[in-house]
């Protein structure tokens, strides 16, 4: 889970080259493209999902019932709010295409559908 949960992080990583950043922009740099190859064909934020995954397989690995539970949690709450922020965000920069590639992939994370423009 946690091999996995890296693997995917780095992958989305590397895949968005510079069009990644850990932090939401709120303007659209010059060069910045909508990136659906690669890893994002499989799910919106690939990175969340290997983080995600990386964060509750650490607690697996230590077979601690209860931080599993406790960092499952967390990390929902925290990406539920992050994906919805950062999906209006694109939606902004990238219009139709961004509602498009919505339609066609899921967020990855369970329970959560991200940020969805009337459509």
């Amino acid at each position: 889970m946690c091999i996995v949960g890296e693997v995917l992080r780095k992958s989305a990583m590397l895949t968005a080259g510079t069009n990644f950043n850990h932090i939401i922009q709120s303007h659209r740099e010059a060069g910045h493209v909508l990136v659906t190859h690669g890893v994002y064909t499989l799910c919106r934020h690939p990175s969340y999902v290997g983080w995600f995954l990386w964060s509750v397989g650490t607690q697996v690995v230590l077979v601690n019932p209860l931080c599993i539970i406790a960092y499952a949690c967390a990390s929902w709450k925290f990406f539920k709010t992050r994906v919805e922020e950062e999906e209006i965000t694109l939606l902004n920069f990238f219009g139709e295409d961004y509602v498009q590639y919505q339609k066609r992939t899921c967020t990855g994370l369970p329970f959560i559908r991200g940020f969805r423009a009337e459509y």
